[in-house]
């Protein structure tokens, strides 16, 4: 387990990422997901809900400001 964390500390080190970002888990967070799931005995995450947060998430940092208040969905409701 030492040498997993070793490891793990030495590619933060080699990209550049200050050990603050330790528990920032963004690049694979579904992994870890499906693989808890997995030993748990349930369901893998749903490819949909995966695309809806990868959507969110680019709505959020294209408006920080607005990205819970306004939507363009209008096409949506007919």
């Amino acid at each position: 387990m030492m040498a997993d964390i070793q490891a793990f500390y030495s590619s933060m080190e080699a990209s550049g990422t200050p050990k603050r970002y330790t528990h920032n888990m963004a690049g694979y967070q579904f992994e870890y997901d499906d693989w808890l799931a997995a030993q748990c005995g349930c369901l893998r995450t749903e490819e949909w809900r995966k695309q809806m947060y990868v959507e969110t998430s680019m709505r959020k940092r294209s408006q920080p400001e607005t990205y819970r208040d306004q939507w363009e969905d209008e096409h949506l409701v007919r």
